[in-house]
């Protein structure tokens, strides 16, 4: 893949490719006297009536990339369907999450969340609690887009993963604008913002304030079918309760997200994907890449 050099405010940055050897370096360490406290601790709010298995997606994808214990605070019917799908998940009620968050390694916002008015009045109390690492997806980012200069409210230690149409109701410019110049605008927005984001789609953009751009390799239609999004947040969270910094966990849930998508194109071409089938494969994936 041939990647363009972008002009910025009169200076030329580079867009890097994301490659196999960077997320190998990056991969966090399995040692053989470990606990489930060394892989870190993450709380998941998500979930909601109408979109349970944005939970469930999310909180397995925590676990398959390795981290040690996912809490999910949600409302009772979500509770009971993820129960069943994944007893491995503990969960707390919303209001007795808050009274733990510095139990937590990161927080995990917004996978099926929803847009009701309990979803809202999370948001906004969460906006005045000194919040762990966050990672911020789906109705979590479209909540927030209601709220003027969220950024200012937010700590740095923040990823946002918008795809187009969330990155829409954050910036104002349309899908048109932000698809056509996706590498800039990005980087633009993580300098106003103060904040990391991955631009979701075909490859995948990463930027983080004062830094490069970095590009996934991976173009992939068999990945754009629901739920995808929530399996690649899970991932960074649970690469981030493991220790690594925002930026690497980031690249390395990019990454893996995205070569499992190839891996499962083998076997199912263009079309047919579940967002549960990369569940599985996540950990192969790690696996493969751990053996170089």
């Amino acid at each position: 893949m041939s990647l363009p050099k972008l002009k910025c405010q009169n200076n030329v940055i580079a867009v890097n490719e994301l490659t196999k050897k960077q997320v190998i370096g990056k991969l966090p360490k399995r040692p053989r006297d470990a606990n489930k406290g060394t892989f870190g601790k993450v709380l998941v709010f998500a979930g909601s009536e109408n979109y349970p298995g944005a939970a469930y997606l999310a909180c397995e994808a925590v676990y398959r990339v390795g981290a040690g214990l996912v809490t999910l605070a949600t409302i009772p019917e979500v509770k009971i369907i993820v129960s069943r799908k994944l007893p491995e998940v503990t969960f707390l009620s919303s209001s007795e999450s808050f009274k733990k968050l510095k139990e937590f390694d990161v927080v995990l916002l917004g996978p099926g969340l929803g847009q009701s008015k309990q979803s809202i009045n999370l948001i906004y109390r969460l906006l005045k609690e000194k919040l762990p690492k966050i990672i911020i997806d789906g109705d979590g980012l479209n909540l927030l887009s209601r709220i003027e200069k969220w950024w200012d409210k937010l700590g740095d230690e923040t990823i946002l993963t918008p795809h187009p149409g969330e990155m829409f109701r954050l910036t104002g410019l349309s899908i048109e604008q932000i698809q056509s110049d996706r590498e800039n605008i990005a980087k633009q927005f993580a300098k106003k913002w103060n904040k990391i984001i991955v631009l979701k789609g075909a490859n995948t953009v990463i930027v983080s304030p004062g830094r490069g751009v970095t590009v996934a390799p991976f173009a992939n239609p068999l990945l754009a079918t629901a739920g995808t999004g929530d399996v690649l947040s899970g991932a960074i969270a649970g690469f981030t309760a493991q220790g690594l910094k925002l930026l690497d966990a980031a690249a390395c849930g990019v990454y893996i997200h995205g070569l499992a998508g190839e891996t499962l194109k083998e076997r199912f071409g263009n079309t047919g994907l579940l967002a549960s089938d990369l569940l599985l494969v996540l950990p192969k994936v790690i696996k493969q890449l751990s053996s170089y």
